[in-house]
């Protein structure tokens, strides 16, 4: 028997041991593969949950989204630009009133439905938004539904894009809003309404103004007239009566035109230089004679801080201050009435060339009870309906000054107590007056107006009109003839010559303005006609009616009730403004000022008459101020064609507004009135050939004046 060898025992031991090694190492590699496999299928189970999850929250805002879609009442719709087919929700059955199964619509089948008017709107909006031009599709436009038309608004965006940039699909929602179309419609017709109601307003109140003012204009013209004629006691106190009762009319129309031009935004604040002091006094000096009859005090105290002169409108500062004054007489039967001016505390809020003054008007009269006072500075208000019945009114006065202080940057205010009086007090705001403007005065009074010898063309139509205006122009020395209409007085125009035309507006066959702006016509074609001077004489008082007198080549404009002053007013303000130096006529002077001036005289760019006798006759004066304007002149030139070449208005009408005063000053009243002009044109912000057309006729005349004044500094 025989044994194996040892070494083939071990050999096959190692073998066997070799093969088990590489089992378990096969089995490590598939346990290794298997927990990879597992990771990756629980990658993939976490990556599904988690879309799952998401889907669910975008399921979730979808629905929600589609809950407040329907709270909204809009329909959502989605274009699918790859299939061409537009899903809409189930709103848009109930928009259009139809039932509709397939919810997919052809793009076609919904622009069938659309306005014609409004498809292009519709395709160009859409066409911006696909194209990017616009960052969303908005169209508001009419669709046909089964009960006629409705309007929608459709807001959509593009929500998908390709690779390269190509938009796949639309999403957006549309909305009924016909019922905000009809409401913003009714909206316009309502506008529409109210503005020809204004329309109507304006046009019945400028009638009325007319019809009202024509035979008041009559009345208180006669009475003044009878008023110069012998008169016993009894006729002279009936006379005042007419007088009075005359005048309370008039004021009680002019503040329901006040009031219509405010409401209409178009009342016009002048802005001239004039002495605080005087205009308040003044105010006041016409209610005296009232106070002095019922026994009351009347005080007018100007503290020492205000400043004499002041930038703004003085006639609206005397209205209102005339109309507190006038209720405090009315109001106290006993005591006294203060007034006072005074710089504000307050003066914060304004510009360096600004200052507030505080107007103070107290009396100790009935007093206003404390629940009225609130109420108080309302149209048609009065403090109690006994008030009127006792003291007469209409409860327009402080309506209007509460609005006129408004728009003069103040307020108006009261404190009151029954039985013990009222304090009214408001603020206004002014500009510090500029050095070169001159200080505006009262109308002269007629006594002070020389106009004897002109020869006057009247166009009138009432024959009492015509009557005063025969009586007015008698006693200033004019000779006249009368037209009673508008074309009437153009062949009396033509075929003699006139230094003067008072000319009424309104007036049968030819108007007025029409007559005026043929005469302008033949005088611009025959230049040696020279301008004649027209004065507007109208009825008519609404805002604008100034201005259209001007535009058609008037010179000047009173309303009726022509009082005397402000007709020679006016017709100074004519013949200053007028643009030929052969009317006629000149300013009786001294003899010396002939002969130093004489020259100067025939050109009448500058009045120097008026000028010698503003100085006091200081002929030495005349010369320094004449070398002084020139030289301003001169730098206003510069500065002005400046402004013109750079166009800048504010530095342009700062110039104008300067070289304005300084020509008023000089009684170079032509040039002052083209500087005006151009001012109003730079204000009013005309275009710039209109205001460079101005400023050349200002040039031309500035020149004038410099020549003129050259020839008295030289002389």
């Amino acid at each position: 028997m025989t044994h194996p060898a040892p070494d083939a025992d071990l050999q096959d031991a190692l073998s066997r041991l070799e093969a088990s090694s590489q089992r378990q190492l096969e089995l490590v590699r598939r346990v290794v593969a298997l927990t990879a496999e597992r990771d990756k299928l629980a990658a993939r189970v976490r990556q599904q949950d988690e879309e799952l999850g998401a889907s669910h929250k975008v399921l979730v805002a979808a629905k929600r989204h589609l809950m407040v879609s329907e709270a909204a009442r809009v329909a959502q719709w989605e274009w699918d630009m790859t299939g061409g087919k537009v899903l809409l929700g189930r709103r848009w059955d109930q928009m259009i009133g139809e039932v509709v199964e397939d919810r997919r619509w052809e793009l076609g089948a919904l622009e069938a439905r659309v306005h014609p008017d409004d498809l292009p709107t519709v395709r160009q909006a859409l066409k911006d938004a696909l194209s990017g031009k616009s960052d969303r599709y908005i169209a508001e436009h009419r669709v046909s539904t089964a009960h006629g038309w409705i309007w929608i608004e459709s807001i959509g965006m593009v929500t998908e894009r390709d690779a390269e940039g190509k938009p796949l699909r639309l999403t957006g929602f549309n909305s009924d809003v016909t019922a905000r179309r009809t409401m913003h419609a009714e909206i316009e017709q309502a506008r529409a309404q109210a503005e020809a109601s204004n329309r109507a307003k304006s046009e019945f109140l400028a009638n009325m103004s007319h019809e009202v003012r024509t035979p008041l204009n009559a009345v208180m013209g006669l009475t003044r007239l009878l008023h110069q004629s012998p008169l016993n006691e009894e006729q002279r106190q009936h006379l005042e009566l007419i007088d009075t009762a005359a005048t309370s009319l008039l004021a009680l129309l002019n503040d329901v035109l006040d009031l219509s031009k405010i409401e209409a935004g178009k009342l016009v604040f002048e802005q001239v230089r004039f002495d605080v002091g005087r205009w308040v006094r003044e105010a006041v000096a016409l209610h005296r004679p009232a106070a002095a009859k019922k026994g009351l005090k009347v005080e007018v105290e100007i503290a020492d801080g205000v400043p004499w002169k002041v930038a703004g409108d003085p006639g609206r500062l005397r209205q209102v201050i005339s109309n507190l004054v006038s209720n405090a007489v009315k109001f106290t039967d006993f005591g006294r009435i203060s007034v006072t001016a005074r710089m504000a505390p307050n003066q914060s809020e304004l510009r360096r060339d600004q200052l507030r003054l505080l107007f103070t008007v107290r009396d100790t009269g009935i007093g206003v009870p404390e629940d009225k006072q609130a109420h108080i500075f309302e149209a048609f208000t009065q403090a109690d309906a006994s008030i009127t019945r006792r003291y007469g009114g209409t409860g327009l006065g402080l309506a209007i000054c509460a609005r006129l202080v408004s728009m003069m940057g103040g307020a108006l205010h009261l404190l009151s107590r029954p039985g013990e009086g009222s304090t009214f007090r408001f603020t206004a705001v002014f500009e510090q007056a500029a050095d070169e403007m001159s200080v505006l005065t009262e109308p002269a009074p007629l006594e002070a107006v020389t106009l004897q010898g002109l020869h006057v063309l009247v166009a009138e139509d009432h024959a009492v009109n015509e009557l005063l205006m025969r009586k007015l122009l008698t006693q200033m020395g004019c000779t006249f003839h009368v037209a009673r209409n508008g074309e009437e007085a153009l062949r009396c125009w033509t075929g003699e010559r006139f230094d003067l035309v008072l000319m009424d507006v309104q007036m049968p066959v030819l108007s007025g303005l029409d007559a005026v702006a043929r005469m302008r016509a033949l005088e611009a074609a025959e230049p040696g006609r020279g301008h004649t001077p027209v004065v507007a004489l109208t009825a008519h008082a609404m805002a604008g009616d100034r201005e259209r007198c001007l535009a058609a080549g008037m010179d000047s404009y009173v309303s009726k009730p022509v009082s005397p002053a402000l007709l020679a007013q006016a017709i100074q303000e004519a013949r200053a403004a007028r643009r030929a130096p052969d009317s006629g006529w000149e300013p009786a002077g001294p003899d010396d000022v002939d002969d130093l001036f004489g020259a100067v005289m025939e050109s009448t760019p500058v009045d120097m008459r008026q000028l010698v006798r503003t100085l006091g006759g200081d002929l030495e004066m005349v010369r320094e101020i004449a070398v002084a304007m020139r030289s301003d002149m001169e730098v206003r030139r510069v500065a002005i064609e400046k402004a013109l070449a750079e166009r800048d208005a504010a530095a342009g009408k700062e110039q104008v507004h300067a070289l304005k005063g300084a020509l008023a000053s000089i009684c170079a009243q032509p040039a002052a009135q083209l500087a005006k002009r151009l001012e109003s044109a730079w204000r009013e912000g005309g275009d710039w050939e209109t205001v460079q057309v101005a400023a050349d006729l200002l040039a031309r005349e500035v020149a004038r004046v410099d020549a003129a004044l050259a020839q008295v500094a030289e002389g």
